[in-house]
């Protein structure tokens, strides 16, 4: 089945967790620039909330890539990753989250993916199959925005079921101080 051979493909770019230096003054509950909350509809419901942080990689087998992780805080282990292969920064605009499923996004297109975790072990991931990332103020030290996009996945305990949902939500990103754990897919 399809959700099986790309949910081995997507394994490969999860994220351990956002990079950067966490000093307590920006975040959630702290009225800083680092958060983003989100809404998660479909075949799975829930709100996930957290830490934003932007930026770029250069990585040997994917060249640079410019991204966007968010990582929920507190109880949850959700992270939601948008990520422009090529590495520009985008400037404020709306641009398409391409299908990463059925096309081969190239150079300058926009991916994303949903992962879920339970005690740092990795239980559900979800690709995107289209959307669209609307960036209302792009700075070297901030990344604000809104963001919606379909995605099909699933759970890594059943991976013949194929589970498609919906994610939109807001995000106000700090520029990353260390590496991002950004990764993305190429092709099926």
């Amino acid at each position: 089945m399809k959700a099986a051979k790309w949910m081995v493909l997507a394994a490969a770019g999860m994220l351990a967790a956002c990079g950067g230096d966490d000093n307590g003054t920006t975040g959630p509950g702290n009225g800083g620039s680092r958060t983003f909350s989100a809404e998660v509809t479909g075949d799975l419901e829930t709100s996930v909330k957290g830490a934003a942080l932007f930026g770029t990689k250069t990585d040997e087998a994917q060249g640079t890539l410019f991204g966007l992780e968010m990582a929920e805080t507190g109880d949850g282990e959700s992270v939601i990753q948008i990520i422009r292969l090529g590495g520009e920064i985008p400037a404020p605009g709306t641009y398409e989250i391409k299908d990463a499923i059925n096309t081969n996004p190239g150079s300058g297109d926009f991916v994303a993916m949903a992962f879920d975790s339970d005690n740092g072990e990795p239980t559900a991931i979800f690709v995107a199959t289209g959307g669209t990332l609307t960036v209302t103020s792009s700075t070297a030290t901030s990344f604000k925005g809104t963001f919606t996009f379909d995605a099909e996945g699933g759970l890594f305990s059943d991976p013949e079921t194929t589970l498609r949902i919906n994610v939109a939500g807001t995000f106000h990103a700090a520029h990353a101080t260390a590496d991002l754990h950004l990764n993305a897919i190429r092709s099926r």
